[in-house]
């Protein structure tokens, strides 16, 4: 036998005895260095499904997808073809159809996506922290300081030239980028026009975590950085955590499948399948060891059901819809809708009711000025989709549901042991009682808590009390034209001492309350009801809850950006867009929340619902049934 003839007969059975082990092997060695257990449900004869991955760079460069690829491509006979970018750039990626799975942690860009239809399914699988990194000597002495705080001494420490003190920006769009925007808005900075230009110790670098940080250490500069990344690079870098601490600094990881643009259902069902894997115990339990053996600690944490809830995130529904349902709702109807939900998707196979909530009048301009198209809106004022939407942007109101506003306070707020439904305008009046209101230019509970002032003043006989609560504190003035009062909130302008008002970003005025910053919330009573607090009922005549005083109520009217709003009686409505992707599911979910578990879920949140309902324009035939004759 030739010395040629021996080589091949020996690479022919190291081929064999290598295909023999891969066939029969349940372990797979992962990119750490530990065993993974694998039950191999594939068919190795056919051939591998490809599914196309776009993903944020923490997550690529700290290992985490090839270490839980090789598994899952195993597992489900499926190659995944994984491109590493920023948030941003992955999500534009994927928003072209140029990917079926997406793996970001860019919270606020992901909730666009999801608005617009583009994916489904969206769920948290991991979290981790960002960390503030800098030089050990901490130039700008910032250690222990809140990441707001030390974004304040930073800039400051920019605009005076302070020897050795830089910051490296991301400065890409992606989740770690808008992240640190973040940081800067809540320390009160507006990015573009007092951050992104202020001179040449804030650098932008334009390139993922890992290369950032590489650049942050050469500049001996301080960065911001997720920790799994940092880690993962720790041994190249001589910079160190110098924050590691404060809620703005949470990192959460969510996969979402994507909508195919052809309605296609082959990817989607694959990337469904993918996602089910990142949340399913047995990988949660690889995502948690993940990193440990090799750093001491892991690098991700898991999302399990305790902290999904804590975080108040998604992690547990089934991952089985192909099709999003989009819904725009009232922030007030946030719990009731949860439930809705529910009863929506248990009666419609492959659809999930994918939530957004926010002001009502918000919402509604997404759909007729964003162009967005949501299949269902439900507004806290029934009036405002007829004012806003019909003709245009939909043909019918339903009004389904009444509320009323009520004073919200805890045991902790000032004068709560001695506040009756007689004193409490008294106690507001005081210098040292802080109130709380609904955003009132976009938010109908915002502007209904003026109008409820403006209504007890005259009720009352305080002809000063609207004065001493509100214009005393902020740039909200009324105006009285005989019996006709008009309030301008056009331009609330709080002093944030005794008046609040929350912005879209920023606590909400339940959290402000339940904190102890606010003494009293002027509310609906569905919202001190779903947030657990006491409250004091007010009379028919202020409280917007008696349909039979429209007249009354009429007397005020509110002059805020989108033009003049009346006082009315407090009626929830709901429609469906003219140019809806899925009105026939927004039928089914309108039809979900008149159903007698629709109408149990809005009672135990404090709403009373309209059975049936009632309508104004053309109602389609589908939701006929529901409307009183």
């Amino acid at each position: 036998m030739s010395e040629r003839t021996t080589t091949c007969c020996i690479a022919l059975v190291v081929l064999l005895l290598a295909s023999l082990c891969i066939a029969g092997c349940t372990t797979q060695q992962a990119a750490n260095g530990t065993a993974a257990n694998v039950t191999t449900s594939s068919n190795a004869s056919s051939p591998a499904q490809e599914l196309l991955v776009a993903t944020t760079t923490s997550l690529y460069d700290t290992g985490l997808l090839d270490y839980l690829a090789p598994i899952y491509e195993k597992q489900y006979n499926t190659h995944l073809k994984i491109t590493s970018q920023g948030s941003g750039k992955a999500i534009e990626l994927a928003k072209r159809g140029d990917a079926d799975v997406l793996l970001v942690h860019s919270p606020a860009d992901e909730i666009v996506f999801m608005e617009n239809g583009n994916g489904v399914n969206r769920r948290s699988f991991a979290y981790n922290y960002f960390q503030i990194v800098g030089p050990a000597s901490d130039p700008a002495q910032i250690k222990g300081l809140s990441p707001e705080d030390a974004f304040k001494k930073l800039i400051a420490a920019g605009a005076n030239n302070t020897a050795n003190v830089a910051f490296v920006s991301r400065g890409d769009g992606s989740g770690t980028h808008s992240a640190e925007k973040k940081v800067w808005k809540n320390a009160g900075f507006d990015y573009v026009t007092q951050v992104e230009k202020s001179g040449n110790w804030y650098v932008e670098a334009g390139k993922g975590m890992g290369e950032t940080l590489q650049m942050a250490d050469q500049k001996q500069a301080y960065t911001l950085t997720d920790e799994g990344t940092f880690l993962a690079y720790k041994g190249n870098l001589t910079i160190v955590p110098v924050i590691t601490s404060g809620a703005s600094l949470l990192n959460i990881y969510s996969v979402m499948s994507v909508v195919p643009k052809n309605n296609a259902t082959a990817s989607i069902s694959a990337a469904n399948t993918f996602a089910t894997f990142l949340t399913d115990n047995t990988t949660q339990q690889l995502i948690a060891d993940f990193g440990k053996e090799k750093y001491g600690k892991g690098l991700f944490s898991p999302m399990n059901a305790t902290m999904a809830k804590t975080f108040k995130v998604d992690n547990s529904a089934p991952i089985n819809a192909t099709v999003p349902m989009i819904v725009f709702h009232a922030g007030s109807l946030a719990t009731p809708f949860k439930t809705i939900k529910s009863v929506f998707e248990k009666s419609t196979t492959g659809a999930e009711a994918e939530l957004f909530s926010g002001s009502s009048i918000t919402m509604i301009e997404k759909v007729t000025k964003n162009g967005e198209k949501a299949d269902v809106v439900a507004s806290a004022d029934a009036d405002q989709i007829s004012r806003l939407m019909v003709p245009d942007n939909a043909s019918f109101t339903l009004n389904f549901a009444r509320n009323a506003m009520v004073l919200a306070y805890t045991n902790n707020s000032t004068g709560a042991a001695t506040i009756t439904k007689e004193n409490w305008y008294s106690v507001l009046s005081q210098d040292n009682v802080k109130l709380v209101t609904g955003e009132p230019s976009s938010d109908p509970g915002g502007y209904r808590a003026y109008m409820t002032l403006v209504l007890a003043e005259s009720y009352y006989k305080v002809p000063d009390l609207f004065k001493k609560v509100v214009s005393d504190h902020s740039a909200i003035t009324v105006n009285k034209t005989g019996t006709n009062t008009t309030i301008d909130l056009s331009a609330p302008k709080p002093d944030n001492k005794n008046l609040l008002i929350p912005t879209a970003t920023g606590p909400t005025y339940m959290d402000l309350l339940k904190s102890g910053k606010a003494d009293y919330a002027l509310v609906y009573r569905s919202s001190a009801v779903d947030g657990g607090v006491p409250y004091i009922e007010l009379p028919d005549e202020i409280s917007l809850a008696n349909l039979s005083m429209s007249s009354a109520y009429a007397s005020v009217q509110a002059k805020t950006p989108s033009g003049l709003i009346p006082a009315t009686p407090i009626v929830y409505g709901v429609t469906i867009p003219t140019k809806a992707a899925h009105p026939d599911l927004g039928a089914a979910y309108i039809k979900a929340l008149a159903s007698e578990q629709g109408a149990a879920a809005l009672n135990k949140s404090g709403l009373t619902p309209l059975t049936p309902m009632t309508a104004t324009g053309t109602v389609p035939d589908s939701l006929k049934s529901l409307v009183s004759s």
